[in-house]
């Protein structure tokens, strides 16, 4: 579950997703992806870590510098995780679905020691 939702976390945000693109085909050091996106070199940094913690990217030494690259292997368990992830959640939808506990005891809320109003917001 931790493998899913590093994933979900480093492909739900935009600078992310650009990162990834600007990696697509070439090696990268934080100041030519400082450049391409305007960001500060520890934004940067800190979008780096969170794709290099869900197994997108990958760093090289070169010398002094440290380049960035896409890490194939990690793309490509990128499908059959979220395939799956997402195949269990259709399945549910698709079964009967089990009735809130709200619906068969009206005073449920009160019983979970809540206001009745928190069970009834629509958000």
């Amino acid at each position: 579950m931790e493998r899913l939702v590093n994933l979900y976390k480093a492909l739900g945000d935009t600078h992310r997703l650009n990162i990834l693109q600007m990696l697509s085909g070439q090696e990268l050091s934080v100041c030519e992806i400082m450049q391409g996106l305007s960001l500060s070199q520890p934004a940067v940094s800190h979008h780096l870590k969170i794709l290099r913690q869900a197994d997108l990217i990958e760093s090289v030494k070169h010398g002094k510098l440290v380049l960035y690259t896409l890490k194939a292997c990690g793309l490509q368990q990128i499908y059959p995780l979220v395939e799956q992830h997402l195949g269990e959640l259709l399945q549910a939808t698709t079964a009967n679905i089990k009735p809130s506990a709200l619906r068969e005891t009206p005073n449920y809320c009160e019983l979970m020691g809540l206001k009745r109003s928190v069970c009834e917001k629509d958000e």
